[in-house]
C-alpha cells in the first residue's frame, strides 16, 4: 500500500492533539532556516519508511510549561504509533521526539 506522506503527517498531527502536555506540533522557526527547509521539516512532522511495512517518525513539539518532559515524550510515542498502526498496519520502528519549547500559560 502506498500512503501519502501528507496522510501520514496528519495522522501523527492528530495523534498529539489528545496527548496531555503537548502545545504545538511542529515548528515555529521563521526567516532563512524556514525558506530552506522542506514543507515536512516546516510542519515539524517527518516521516521515513525503513521497510515496506515499518517507518520512523521524527515529530518537534512545544509542550506546556509544568508536565514531565519525559511523560509527554513517552505519551506521544505511544499515541504516534497506536495511531499509525491502526490506521494504516505499519509498525513504527522509531519516534524522535523534538522538544523545540515550552509555552508558560498566564
Amino acid at each position: 500500500m502506498d500512503i501519502a506522506p501528507d496522510v501520514l503527517d496528519t495522522i501523527v498531527a492528530l495523534a498529539l492533539k489528545d496527548v496531555e502536555g503537548v502545545a504545538v506540533v511542529g515548528q515555529t522557526s521563521t526567516g532563512i532556516l524556514s525558506f530552506f527547509g522542506s514543507k515536512q521539516d516546516q510542519k515539524g512532522v517527518r516521516v521515513s519508511q525503513v521497510t515496506s511495512d515499518t517507518i520512523d517518525v521524527s515529530v518537534s513539539i512545544t509542550v506546556l510549561n509544568g508536565f514531565s518532559l519525559d511523560k509527554i515524550a513517552a505519551d506521544a510515542r505511544k499515541a504516534i504509533a497506536d495511531a499509525i498502526l491502526a490506521q494504516t498496519g505499519y509498525t513504527v520502528n522509531r519516534v524522535d521526539i523534538h522538544v523545540d519549547g515550552i509555552l508558560f500559560q498566564d
